[in-house]
């Protein structure tokens, strides 16, 4: 997970793929007779919503919510997808995921998770057009009914303080979308990473989102960098709050994290998604650590 300092966003079409359709509901034809009226005959101002924006009020529901998870996987064998789903299987109702064309049999340790409701196996990698994944992946997800959908990348792990949140601040009315604290574990989980390159978890990161049927979603055209929600979930009332939730990606052997850098270098070789001083940084002998502590 990056943190680039740099990020083009392409406004063009909005990065909607043709299958995601925007319908705008027909103009009111009421008549003064549909208004109400004092004692006096006097019409009393009301506010009236459009159709749509009565449905998005009938799905803020204040218990019931059900919470799918859904995620993008590729060739995760022998890394952290079966910690990942492990957890994720203590917490969330279902898990919808979409499988990159893995090769190494990444889509077995999937199905072998009960709570996974949905499982989309592409033919030809999308990675290096990851907005056409990150809206896959919607699309699969939103496909099962989902009241929530909390969007998890396959080497995160959340607080036991957050998987114990996460019910009450979905079952409630007003907000729509949560965020977290997200911590770059560095080689091992022991220590972050902290410097002005790597300071994800100095800010809060959108990670929960309701599910509104009649709510226009959209992702950016960016080849990389994509953000995990839809980008109109943003004008949306949220929640900031301050639990914890480890992102794994750099917690791993130096060559691991070499062969991370190249793949970025190849896929964004000038820095047209992301900062090319921060992918350099990727190389720092001497990084600067902060021992990581569990939340109280």
């Amino acid at each position: 997970m990056l943190d680039p300092k740099k990020r083009t966003q392409h406004t063009r079409g909005l990065g909607m793929q043709p299958e995601i359709r925007t319908e705008v509901p027909p103009a009111s034809t009421e008549t003064s007779a549909d208004h109400p009226r004092d004692s006096k005959g006097n019409e009393v101002e009301s506010q009236r919503s459009s159709p749509a924006a009565s449905s998005i009020r009938r799905v803020r529901k204040g218990q019931g919510n059900k919470l799918t998870a859904m995620l993008q996987v590729r060739n995760e064998r022998g890394r952290y997808l079966e910690e990942v789903l492990d957890d994720l299987s203590e917490f969330v109702d279902e898990i919808v995921i979409v499988d990159d064309a893995s090769t190494d049999g990444t889509p077995d340790i999937c199905r072998s998770y009960p709570k996974v409701v949905r499982l989309e196996i592409l033919e030809k990698p999308l990675f290096a057009e990851e907005w056409r994944l990150r809206n896959a992946l919607w699309q699969a997800a939103v496909s099962t009914s989902p009241d929530w959908l909390l969007s998890v990348d396959a080497d995160e792990l959340y607080s036991p303080e957050a998987k114990e949140a996460i019910r009450n601040l979905i079952n409630q009315e007003h907000a729509d979308w949560i965020a977290f604290r997200f911590y770059d574990m560095w080689g091992g989980r022991t220590h972050y990473r902290d410097d002005e390159l790597w300071s994800l978890h100095r800010r809060h990161t959108a990670s929960l989102v309701r599910y509104m049927p009649d709510y226009p979603y959209f992702y950016p055209q960016q080849n990389h960098h994509v953000p995990r929600l839809p980008l109109s979930c943003s004008v949306l009332p949220g929640i900031r709050t301050e639990l914890k939730v480890q992102h794994l990606g750099w917690a791993g052997s130096l060559e691991d994290r070499v062969r991370k850098y190249l793949r970025y270098k190849r896929i964004d070789p000038n820095g047209e998604w992301g900062s090319l001083e921060h992918y350099e940084s990727i190389l720092d002998q001497e990084p600067r650590l902060v021992t990581w502590k569990e939340e109280h």
